[in-house]
């Protein structure tokens, strides 16, 4: 099991860090951990993390400009409330769907299960379990519900303040104030959530079915498998499996088990050497035998020719 350390706030510390590379995107996710991650969308890989700590609680944005799918760890010892404020399409955290305007509640005590296939911004808040047990103690067990940001009050009060921090952030030294800012994100909680149980998302047989076969694609991708084939051996029909994976993921099967293997590929060549490995080699390994296709794909997903990754590792 993957654990984290045991977060630690640091009141007054800001982050405001665009990245273009998963590293980056690692280093600047104060507190956070990421188990797997893939990228599920064309193009230049862009996003930004910022955010500020104050005593109890840290709050902020997670911006990604294109379509994602990760597994990680949230910060220990905390519950996170994430509010989707823009999304292109489909987002589904845990293996629920998501649209702007709601809130998801994520527990440190196991992985989260991330997927979007376009741009989204999450404003985000991650808070210790004492508050909330002291101050909105019924949310501790609403992680399998989805609330709604009533009036946006939530979302316009991390704007608010993080509009604070950006335009005067020596006032956040000063303890008073985090003191002062830190008691109105805990009562926008609450009075965002106040009145709501949370609703409890209810997903169709072949949506449960297309979770499990995803999972499966995950830990079977060096394996030669057609979609209709892993159909038949989770026992439901093609079309179903293809209707499901596009309601929750925003993607056909066949075309999602392109990209993870892509991904593997792309990871492949960035860590071979030129002096001992071909392209031909790699795109075997993954299952792409047509090589004039992959180097189209590839460079439409990247952005350069599958041999220049090799080439570039390799100078």
């Amino acid at each position: 099991m993957h654990k984290m350390p045991n977060t630690l706030f640091e009141p007054g510390r800001i982050v405001n860090q665009e990245f273009f590379d998963y590293p980056a995107m690692q280093e600047s996710a104060k507190n956070w951990s990421y188990i797997s991650k893939y990228r599920l969308g064309k193009g230049r890989f862009y996003g930004c993390h910022d955010g500020i700590q104050l005593n109890h609680l840290q709050f902020g944005h997670a911006d990604r400009h294109e379509g994602t799918m990760t597994v990680g760890m949230s910060p220990k010892d905390c519950l996170t409330i994430a509010v989707l404020q823009k999304n292109g399409s489909h987002v589904c955290i845990n293996g629920i769907k998501m649209e702007q305007g709601e809130i998801i509640i994520i527990d440190d005590s196991k992985p989260y299960d991330f997927t979007s296939n376009d741009k989204t911004v999450f404003a985000i808040i991650s808070i210790y379990k004492s508050i909330i047990q002291k101050e909105i103690p019924y949310i501790l067990s609403a992680t399998d519900r989805l609330f709604h940001d009533k009036n946006d009050l939530l979302s316009d009060t991390i704007e608010n303040q993080w509009a604070r921090v950006k335009e005067m952030p020596e006032v956040f030294k000063q303890r008073d104030q985090i003191e002062k800012t830190e008691g109105k994100i805990v009562n926008a909680i609450k009075s965002s959530l106040s009145g709501q149980k949370g609703k409890v998302i209810n997903l169709t047989e072949g949506e449960k079915t297309a979770l499990e076969v995803k999972k499966f694609m995950l830990n079977s991708l060096e394996e030669s498998m057609s979609i209709l084939d892993i159909a038949e051996q989770f026992n439901i029909s093609y079309k179903t499996l293809e209707n499901s994976f596009r309601s929750l993921f925003g993607f056909t099967p066949k075309h999602f088990l392109t990209l993870l293997k892509m991904n593997h590929a792309h990871e492949d060549l960035q860590f071979s050497s030129a002096q001992t490995t071909n392209v031909s080699d790699i795109a075997i390994k993954w299952g792409f035998s047509h090589f004039g296709r992959f180097s189209k794909e590839y460079k439409e997903f990247f952005g350069v020719l599958p041999s220049e990754t090799l080439n570039l590792t390799s100078l």
